[in-house]
């Protein structure tokens, strides 16, 4: 409330505040502090969740870039391939002419591609021997022959999250041949192969 004051004469004034000493005044600072405040703060976490992941969007980015895509990459024999966490590394290559039982056609000899299989994806995984073929300068052929003096060859089964099998396939190329790779095919619906050098 207003402060009167009478002077000597009777005359009455009001004194009046002035406006930074009302109430209302110091009530709309406290407003806009609070206000301001909790702007700063959003401001603050969204700047730093945008950093966020700006910084995890360039660190993934610089990851991929690192990464070789497993479908265009030729692998060597010793490598291993990983395709959305299934493994194949060619062990090793063994070139025969059969025996006495088991002869390759003429002109031909037996590829004996040794490899394992790992599953480290998060679910049981088929392995075949179908899915994998046999390119010699151009032609794919099946490696499944069966070779009496050939052991440990790969059949078809089933590998549990973190199993994996190491086994035989045993295919025919051209002794001629210049280019021989062992090809996998991932999946009966696409075209996407992984290769392996094997000369």
């Amino acid at each position: 409330m207003a402060k009167q004051i009478k002077d000597e004469n009777g005359n009455v004034y009001v004194q009046k505040k002035k406006f930074y000493q009302r109430w209302w005044f110091w009530f709309l600072i406290v407003v806009v502090a609070i206000f301001w405040g909790i702007n700063s703060l959003g401001n603050n976490d969204q700047s730093t969740s945008s950093s966020t992941a700006t910084s995890s969007s360039q660190a993934k980015s610089s990851s991929k870039k690192k990464e070789v895509n497993p479908l265009t990459k030729v692998y060597k024999v010793g490598q291993t391939a990983s395709y959305k966490g299934y493994e194949i590394k060619v062990n090793s290559v063994k070139f025969s002419q059969g025996d006495d039982f088991n002869k390759p056609d003429s002109g031909k000899q037996y590829v004996i591609v040794n490899i394992t299989i790992t599953n480290h994806t998060n679910e049981s995984q088929d392995y075949n021997p179908y899915d994998f073929k046999l390119n010699a300068d151009g032609n794919n052929t099946y490696v499944t022959e069966i070779v009496t003096n050939v052991d440990n060859t790969l059949e078809a089964g089933s590998l549990d999250k973190g199993a994996k099998v190491t086994g035989n396939l045993v295919g025919q190329a051209k002794t001629s041949a210049k280019k021989l790779q062992l090809q996998y095919k991932t999946s009966i619906w696409n075209d996407n192969t992984v290769k392996f050098n094997l000369k």
